[in-house]
Parts: C-alpha cells; structure tokens; sequence
C-alpha cells in the first residue's frame, strides 16, 4: 500500500471492524483505537518527514483522485493524527463518553475522513471527505448522553454546519467551473482573482465553509450546547483540535493559495477575525461551568488565526497557522483536565468546585501550564503565536485589529484567572476532600500536550523553522526569521495586561464576597453590558435559536396560509362553481315543455344578434 493510504484506510478500516466488537468486552475496543492510533501516527510523521507524496487514480471513472502532501498537508495531517491519538488514549479510563463501540468508531472514521480531507489536492475529493465528517460529528454528540438535549445539540450542530458546507458545495462548483479544473495545485499555478462577481461569490462561499469548519462568529453556537450536553473527549477532540486544523487549513488554501485577495476581502477576513476574539471572550469571562468557559475560549481562539491569515502578510500568516496548532495543543490539554476533574468531582459547575491541586496536582499542573500558553503568558508557545499575530496587524496599517488581540488577551488571561482559581485553588467543598488524581491513562496525554506548550515557547524557533516556514512554503508565502524571544512592545504590553486581569480579578473576588465562579461578575452586571448579555442567555444572537424560533415558524405558517389558498382555487371554489351551476340548471329542467320551447327561441335569437354584430348588422 501507498505510505499516503494509511492515514486514510487504516482508521476508516479499523472502524468498521471495530463494529464487530461486543459492547460488553472490556478493553479490546480501547486497545484497538489507541493501537491503530498510535500506528497511524507513525506513518504520518514518515510522510512528513519523507519528501512530498503523491497518490492518482481515476475516481468513478471520470474524475482523478489525487492525495498529495506538502509542507502544510503533512503537517496539518500530523497534528490531526497526534491528537487523535491523545484522545484515544485519553478516553481509555473515561467513563461518560457513551457507547464506547460507537465513541471509538466515530473516532477513527473522523481522524480517516479528516486526514483524506487534508491530504485531496482534488476539491471534490476534499468536499467527499468533509462532508463524511458531518456525519460522525452528529453520532458524537448524539450518543455521548441519552437524552433529548444531546440530541437537540447534535442536531443543531448537525443543521448548522450541513448549510455552510452547501455554501462549500456551491463555492467549490463555480471555483472548478471559473478555473476549469478541480486540481487545487493546478488552481494555484494561475490563482484566481477578485475582480468580477462570479470569483467574489465562489471565494465568500469557500470562506463560509472554512470559517464554520473552524467555529467562528456566527456559526459558532452549537458549541457552547454540545459543551453541556456532550463529553470532555468530544471537545478535546472535535472543536478544540480537529475543526480548528480543518477549518484554518482550508482557509490558508482558498485565501493564499488559490485566489489572490484584495485590501477589501482582507478587511472583511479581519473583521470576522477581531470580532469572533471580542465577542467570543467577552461571553468567557463571564462562564460559570468549566466546560462553557473553555468552548467560549476556544470560539475566540479561532478569531486570532482568521486575523492572521488575513492580514495576507507572512508574519501575520505565519503567527495564524502557529496559533493553530498552539491553540490544538493548550486547548485539547485544557479540555482533558475537565473531564479529569469531572471525573473525580462529579461537577464541571465552576461553584461547585474548589482547592482540587492539592487532591490533583498533576492535572492542576498540566491546566496551569496550559492556561499560561493560551493566556499568551511568555515563554509558553501562545505568547510567540500571538506575538506575530500582533506585528502582523501592525503591518497592515490598521491599529483597530492590534487593539483586538489586546482586548482578547486581557479576556483570555482573566477568564483563566477565574477557572483555574475556582477549580484549582481556594477552600475545598466538603463533598471533594477524598477527591483522587486522574487514572494514569488520562494523565499521559494531558502531561505530552503540557510539553509541547512548553517545547513550542522559549522563543519558538523549533516549531517554526520545522513546521511553519515549510508550511508557508507550500503555500507559496516567503518565509523569514520570524522566532526567538523580542523584549519589545509586544512583550511589556503582555506584562501589562497580566497585572491588570490580576487586579480585575481581584477586584471582582472583593465583590463577590470571595466566590471565585463569580469573580466577573462585575464585567457581567456592569452598566451598558448587563443587558447585552441578557439578551445573549436568552439566545437573541443565535443565529440558529432565532431561525427555529421565529423564522422557521413564521415560513410555515405563510405556507399554510398560501396552502390554503392553493387548496381552495383547485378544490374548494370549482367545486363551489359546479354546485351552484348545477343547481341553477335544475331549476330550468322541470319538465315543462313550453319552458325549453322559449329557452329555445331565446337561444337562436341571442345567436342571430351576436351573428349580425359580426357581420356589420342587419341589411
């Protein structure tokens, strides 16, 4: 086999196999998935080191199936298969995931779908494997909990992401049809521009696609429910690590690789990024569960690497693809020492909770070194991401966007502050004094992800001379020097707002008579604010609630009203016509022969008038 198929064949065939297990034979279903993660990781750090690969047939006959790695595939497929087997592993002691046959199998499907998605250089072959994707991220949600709010929640993730990937469809359509080929690297040797209707449509459809792959503002909110109604190894997996790869990736090949952008598109892709950092960490801070908090974070996380990929500049699209993979790593560790402490606490509810490093401190360390990478603390990774991501707006000459990375990193840390405060430290609840650490299996991953945060800081050089400067290689960006530790600006404005998330936190602390869950309370009660985020709990912003509640109805309810109508024009008012003809003509049917005679006569004298008429009267 072709080294390129594993990725792809071994997990998707695995699954199936998978099916044939008993749910009730313990541990072999774990083994598998953690064992054929495990070997197709492997395989795909061969690929990435090896040159790049290249797989062709003929699809159905009519169309060429080509899987190609370069420097941004192999590595995006590499992180695909990395925390997929940290998740695997992970879930191996997890107990409230649902089925384990159907949490393994829709596992593997995703990491074989995710890396086929990856490695397609055809876009319909890309397209194939996205939307197998849907599919498996309906049965996560739905069967992590039997109940009817998993069920909504998968439903409306389901319903949300199936139109944006019809806007893909449609994006991907018209971009082979302007193009003349579906190849993306033949595509990029003739990229495609903005200058006529039909290419702005196609780009702003594939954007659509991208964008909610990736979780950004507004396709945002079924995150927040799946957070509630499904488990801790879905949201380490699926919206921390796997949609962000997916979603950013495809953004770097439709808007550097495949169309050229002009300053208008690039206003509008920076737009979305600082408004999904500002909306999405303004709703964090203010969380009071830890799984809500963390889903938040991550929605906003997702608007820094939208923001450096369109300031079209390579430092900023080098700080947007290191953030990506940053933001996999801290993220998915974060989420696994949820579900450690759900685990051991029974609770993610942020009040609930208390003074569990001591109980935990190899989960407590793993969150703090976590927190510290995504709050952009140096020398952990996030800080240098972020970083390039500031000077990368700077350059595009418009200050607004650099003031939106600072007003995220201030969220950012103070929503950190206040989790791991209330979760970590502080006076413990009697119900948690013999809380445990995390079984081993669950502490492995989260301790591997920690140190990669700390291997990808200090300055950042290996993870961008390895991964990044390839990767914008491939995407035919020039890459420089763009690591290494500068006490600059950047650096003292991190200092200051670290001091200031520390002194708000306190502040609110004082306020809140010591209750750390309820340490932002005062951001959420403070004037001007207390009734946008009214509005927000009550779903006014859900583009998805709105539709379902007002939308949907009011639609169907003027259907009704034109069926109705339709009804009665076919049916009811011919019927109606008949009757009252048929009852007019009884009338005159009454045997009585004279009648019919001066009916009769009546007849052909009408007939005669209109004859004369026509023949210009009577002579």
């Amino acid at each position: 086999m072709n080294l390129i198929l594993i990725p792809i064949v071994l997990p998707i065939v695995s699954a199936l196999a998978l099916l044939l297990i008993s749910e009730r034979t313990r541990y072999l279903k774990e083994l598998l998935a953690a064992g054929v993660s495990v070997v197709t990781l492997l395989a795909a750090v061969n690929l990435f080191l090896l040159q790049p690969q290249t797989f062709d047939c003929r699809w159905l006959g009519a169309m060429n199936f080509t899987l190609r790695t370069d420097g941004l595939s192999a590595f995006v497929m590499l992180a695909v298969s990395l925390f997929s087997a940290a998740v695997a592993v992970y879930s191996f002691s997890f107990r409230n995931k649902g089925p384990a046959k159907w949490f393994f199998f829709s596992l593997l499907m995703t990491q074989g779908f995710s890396s086929g998605a990856v490695l397609a250089d055809n876009l319909v072959a890309m397209l194939f494997f996205w939307e197998g994707l849907l599919v498996f991220l309906y049965v996560f949600i739905a069967l992590s909990q039997n109940t009817h709010a998993a069920r909504r929640a998968a439903m409306k993730a389901f319903l949300i992401n199936a139109v944006t990937d019809l806007c893909l469809l449609a994006g991907i359509t018209i971009t082979g049809y302007i193009a003349g080929t579906m190849s993306m690297s033949e595509i990029s040797a003739n990229k495609l521009t903005l200058d006529y209707g039909w290419s702005i449509f196609a780009y702003v459809l594939l954007l659509t696609g991208a964008v909610s792959k990736a979780g950004a503002f507004p396709f945002h909110t079924w995150m927040p429910d799946a957070a509630t109604d499904s488990s801790a190894p879905f949201m380490a997996f699926i919206p921390s690590s796997i949609d962000k790869l997916l979603g950013v990736y495809f953004l770097a090949r439709a808007s550097i690789y495949l169309f050229s952008l002009n300053g208008y598109m690039q206003l509008v892709l920076m737009t979305l990024g600082a408004l999904t950092i500002v909306i999405a960490m303004m709703m964090a801070v203010v969380q009071t569960d830890y799984r809500r908090l963390l889903t938040y974070s991550t929605i906003g996380q997702t608007g820094y690497m939208i923001l450096g990929i369109g300031t079209l500049n390579p430092i900023g699209i080098a700080g947007g693809l290191f953030h990506m993979i940053n933001h996999a790593t801290y993220k998915s560790a974060l989420f696994m020492t949820s579900g450690a402490v759900e685990r051991q606490a029974g609770t993610s509810d942020m009040s609930k909770l208390g003074g569990l490093f001591r109980a935990m401190p190899v989960t407590g360390l793993c969150f703090l070194v976590a927190a510290a990478a995504i709050s952009g603390i140096a020398p952990f990774s996030g800080y240098f991401s972020k970083e390039l991501i500031f000077k990368g707006t700077l350059e595009t000459g418009y200050p607004v966007f650099a003031a939106a990375v600072m007003l995220g990193a201030f969220l950012t840390i103070a929503s950190m502050i206040k989790l791991g405060h209330a979760a970590f430290f502080g006076a413990s609840p009697e119900n948690l004094k013999d809380a445990k650490e995390a079984p081993l299996s669950m502490l492995l991953p989260m301790l591997i992800l920690a140190g990669v945060c700390v291997a990808f800081g200090f300055g950042g050089r290996m993870p961008v001379e390895t991964f990044i400067s390839p990767a914008l290689n491939a995407l035919g960006v020039p890459a420089g020097v763009m690591w290494g530790f500068h006490p600059d600006k950047m650096y003292f404005i991190s200092v200051i707002l670290l001091l200031a998330a520390v002194i708000n936190h306190m502040l609110g602390l004082a306020a809140a008579g010591g209750k750390a869950a309820a340490a932002a309370d005062h951001i959420r009660f403070a004037p001007g604010l207390k009734g946008i985020y009214d509005l927000a709990e009550r779903r006014a912003f859900d583009i998805y609630e709105q539709a379902m509640e007002r939308l949907v109805p009011a639609v169907s309810r003027l259907l009704f009203k034109a069926d109705r109508a339709l009804d009665w024009a076919l049916d009811t008012m011919p019927t109606g016509v008949a009757g009252s003809l048929g009852r007019a003509s009884r009338a005159f049917h009454n045997g009585s022969y004279p009648l019919y005679l001066a009916l009769t006569l009546g007849g052909v004298a009408a007939y005669l008038i209109i004859l004369a008429g026509q023949n210009g009267g009577l002579k």
